[in-house]
C-alpha cells in the first residue's frame, strides 16, 4: 500500500500547488491584464501618430496645390489658375487612399469637395473666379482641419 499511499500524497501535493498557484495568479493575471491595457493604448497613441504623419504627408501637397491656385485667382491670372489645377487630378488619386482611411466620418465631405474641385478645373472647362474660389475654398477648409489636429 506505500505505492498508493505516495500517488495520494503526489496528487494532493499537485493539487495543492495548482490551488496555490491559481490563486495567486489571479493577482498575476489582473497584472497581465493591465500590462495588456497599457500596451494596447500605446498601440493606439503610436497608430493615432503614424496616421497623423501619413495624412500630413498625403494633405500638405494637396493644399500647396489648392493655396498657391487660389492665390492665382485671387490675382486675377485665370490661366495660372487652369494650368496649375491641371496636376490635381494625378496628386488627389495619390492622396486619397491615404486621407480616406484616417478621416472616417469626413469622407463624404472631403470627397465631395474635391469632385467639385475637379469638376470646377475639369479640361475644357472655363471657371469663373468666383466658382474657381468657392471650389478651391471648400476643399482647403476641411483639408487643413485634418493637419490642425
Amino acid at each position: 500500500m506505500r505505492p498508493i499511499s505516495a500517488i495520494r500524497r503526489s496528487t494532493i501535493a499537485a493539487a495543492a500547488l495548482a490551488a496555490l498557484a491559481i490563486t495567486g495568479c489571479s493577482g498575476t493575471q489582473e497584472a497581465a491584464r493591465e500590462a495588456g491595457d497599457q500596451v494596447g493604448e500605446a498601440a493606439k497613441t503610436a497608430a493615432s501618430a503614424t496616421g497623423q504623419a501619413a495624412l500630413g504627408q498625403a494633405v500638405t501637397p494637396v493644399l500647396d496645390l489648392l493655396n498657391k491656385t487660389e492665390g492665382e485667382v485671387k490675382a486675377g491670372n485665370m490661366a495660372s489658375a487652369i494650368a496649375a489645377m491641371g496636376g490635381f487630378q494625378a496628386l488627389w488619386n495619390t492622396a486619397s487612399p491615404v486621407i480616406r482611411p484616417i478621416v472616417g466620418d469626413k469622407w463624404p465631405l472631403i470627397n465631395t469637395a474635391a469632385n467639385l474641385v475637379l469638376s470646377t478645373f475639369a479640361k475644357g472647362a472655363t471657371p469663373t473666379p468666383a466658382n474657381a474660389s468657392s471650389a478651391l475654398t471648400g476643399l482647403i477648409g476641411p483639408l487643413s482641419a485634418l493637419l490642425t489636429k
